[in-house]
């Protein structure tokens, strides 16, 4: 529930003393309806409908504004009903006594006929206020807009003067009691000009609140709008009730009915969508309430019938009590599943949620992360979810960030992706812990979820890598033979025509184009060989840099029994270009080549870091070098010439006591 300020704590005790006052009230009715009251000449009135006022009035208003008014005494609502309950109290508890002190023969009591005038107008705000200010402020306790806020005011003041009216003009204060008369008699002007005010105010507010909650509920989501559809449809029946004719006795019965659920309509909002959180209290109250009863009606039922056969002794409570024993539990059980899916609807069976949510892995969609938000939120009931990785960029959201949100890790096999965040539900200060229970078995799925789509990512971005290196391969083997060995071959086609004709003419001159022939031949071979060697390895694109060193190690028995130990340390590896990627890849493969072949080594390692804004390259072995007494070989010219063709640079050292170091350092970019 947050924290208690010293206010509410101020609001809670005023809200539950007017609470008390008015039940108060209602118990000073039967002592002075007593003596047979209303048999008195000149009194008009009914006593049962008395009885259902009470019931409207305790059941209905008192009782559930004062249950809101100690939940949430910040919010307008509970104040309400509990206004209202307060003035049909004042109105039934006036209305008895001031019947009882005008119509007593010695005339001992006081104050009759202003207890008997309070009661000709305390009943007009209880019935107004629930009709056309409560749909104004439902279901957040204040005006919506600032439309609605000055419907607040036309409403109030068209209540005023409905009051006013009936608290000044004769013909009011005498509807209990016939020769009852207010000590004054106003203008007639005076009662038609309030008359005309009223109705010039409350009749647009009327339809206003009728109309315009109407047009709220069907612009309005859920749950809002079913919250408003139940507040619209008791206010109308109390609307239609209140204007058909009042002499058939069931329409009066429809009224009353009507008018008590109004604070039902209020608290089932309440229940059924959380507004104000109240349904621990609720579930308890559905749950005990007819538990009880059943008890003592099966326990006095059993009882009495077995008292006729066996009127003497402690046997129908034995057996009684051993009746309801049997049937307590089971009823206890089917109940309590009852109340709950009412109170908690998809909460009551947390395996339920958790079979949707999953459900809606299977189903195919462009952002799965968002999709599983929205089933994560739905099913808890927040009004704000969001997903973000493990830098704390967001991934996905829903609604706006709120106070009291409940953050939670996002764990996929042992590694933290990122957090989930879930709102409360609307009007609760923060998650409750039923609702934390839910989300955190809903967590598994959203990292799951939410790893897949990383991997998916990735998996995207490397196969976008691959087509892009492909293209340029594809790019320069096509500049390739068109500009190189497209003339090869041409030259050596002319030339074998050539030599064909020079066997007829000039058989000597023949030898001498053949021979420029094949030399021409042999320089396409070198030409193809070129290419061959310039093509971009396909353990690249299969493994990325990383696992096509690891790959060529493997393939050269390095690493393997009987070979030499090998080992791979390498930094997080940033995007590479794919010039830079090849080039890289190429140096590590001859050096580990030479390692194989030329130098002996039990021991090679290559190492992968980033610094100074370059790719460091380093392949360091014990073996016995290339540092002889011949020239370098070929292999190391080629990786210098590529360390070089980038823009870096290759150093080879030797090391201490033998053994080989190569340090390329290439750019991240090409130049």
């Amino acid at each position: 529930m947050g924290e208690v300020t010293a206010s509410d704590r101020a609001r809670r005790i005023a809200g539950w003393g007017l609470t008390a006052f008015s039940v108060l009230l209602l118990a000073t009715m039967p002592i002075s309806t007593s003596g047979d009251v209303y048999s008195r000449p000149g009194i008009f009135g009914d006593p049962g409908q008395d009885a259902a006022f009470v019931v409207v009035v305790v059941l209905a208003f008192v009782l559930s504004g004062a249950v809101l008014v100690h939940l949430r005494p910040r919010n307008l609502i509970g104040w309400l009903l509990l206004a209202c309950g307060g003035l049909q109290s004042m109105q039934l508890s006036s209305n008895a006594y001031g019947a009882r002190a005008l119509t007593d023969p010695d005339g001992s009591l006081p104050l009759g006929l202003t207890t008997m005038w309070l009661a000709s107008w305390t009943w007009l705000p209880a019935l107004l206020l629930p009709v056309l200010v409560l749909p104004a402020i439902y279901p957040t306790g204040r005006p919506p807009s600032r439309f609605w806020a000055w419907h607040v005011r036309v409403s109030l003041s068209g209540i005023a003067a409905v009051v006013l009216l009936a608290a000044t003009v004769q013909g009011v204060v005498d509807d209990t009691v016939e020769f009852a008369r207010l000590p004054w008699d106003l203008p007639r002007w005076s009662a038609i000009l309030l008359g005309v005010i009223a109705l010039v105010l409350i009749v647009p507010a009327t339809a206003t609140s009728l109309v315009g909650t109407t047009v709220r509920a069907a612009r309005a989501r859920a749950p809002e709008r079913q919250q408003l559809v139940w507040l619209i449809s008791v206010i109308g029946a109390v609307l239609v009730t209140t204007f058909l004719p009042v002499d058939f006795l069931p329409l009066e019965f429809l009224f009353v009915l009507s008018y008590a659920f109004v604070p039902v309509a209020v608290v089932i909002g309440v229940l059924r969508y959380r507004l104000l959180g109240i349904e621990v209290v609720l579930r308890r109250g559905l749950l005990y309430l007819p538990l009880t009863l059943l008890v003592a009606l099966t326990v006095g039922g059993l009882t009495t019938v077995l008292a006729r056969v066996v009127p003497d002794g402690p046997l129908p409570l034995v057996l009684s009590s051993a009746v309801v024993a049997v049937m307590v539990f089971p009823v206890a059980g089917g109940l309590r599943r009852l109340v709950d899916r009412f109170v908690l609807g998809q909460r009551a069976d947390p395996l339920t949620v958790v079979d949707r949510v999953s459900a809606g892995l299977e189903v195919a969609t462009d952002d799965p992360v968002t999709s599983m938000v929205e089933a994560v939120a739905t099913a808890a009931g927040a009004s704000y979810a969001s997903v973000t990785d493990e830098a704390g960029a967001e991934l996905a959201r829903l609604g706006e960030p709120v106070s009291g949100s409940l953050r939670l890790p996002l764990r996929h096999r042992g590694e933290v992706l990122g957090g989930l965040a879930i709102g409360p539900r609307r009007g609760e200060p923060r998650v409750t812990d039923r609702d934390a229970r839910l989300i955190g078995s809903l967590v598994p799925h959203v990292a799951a979820v939410v790893r897949a789509s990383s991997l998916a990512r990735d998996l995207a971005r490397q196969r976008e890598r691959v087509v892009s290196a492909t293209l340029a391969e594809r790019d320069r083997l096509r500049r390739d033979l068109h500009d190189s060995l497209g003339p090869s071959l041409s030259g050596i086609a002319l030339g074998l025509e050539a030599a064909e004709h020079a066997l007829d003419r000039d058989p000597r001159s023949a030898h001498h184009i053949l021979a420029r022939t094949r030399e021409e031949a042999d320089a396409a071979v070198r030409e193809v060989r070129r290419v061959l060697d310039g093509l971009r390895p396909s353990s690249l694109d299969r493994h990325g840099l990383l696992g096509a060193v690891r790959e060529t190690a493997t393939g050269l028995g390095l690493g393997r029994p009987g070979g030499a130990r090998f080992y791979l340390e390498a930094d997080e590896m940033p995007a590479l270009t794919s010039r830079v990627e090849e080039a890289a890849y190429r140096i590590v493969a001859e050096s580990l080549t030479n390692v194989v072949r030329h130098s002996g080594a039990g021991h090679c390692e290559v190492r992968l870091a980033v610094s100074d804004g370059g790719l460091e390259v380093g392949i360091d072995d014990d073996g016995s070098g290339p540092f002889g007494a011949g020239p370098p070989g070929v292999g190391l010219d080629s990786m210098r010439r590529r360390a070089v063709d980038l823009g870096g640079r290759l150093d080879v050292r030797a090391l201490q006591p033998h053994g080989t170091g190569i340090i390329a350092v290439l750019p991240l970019a090409d130049p």
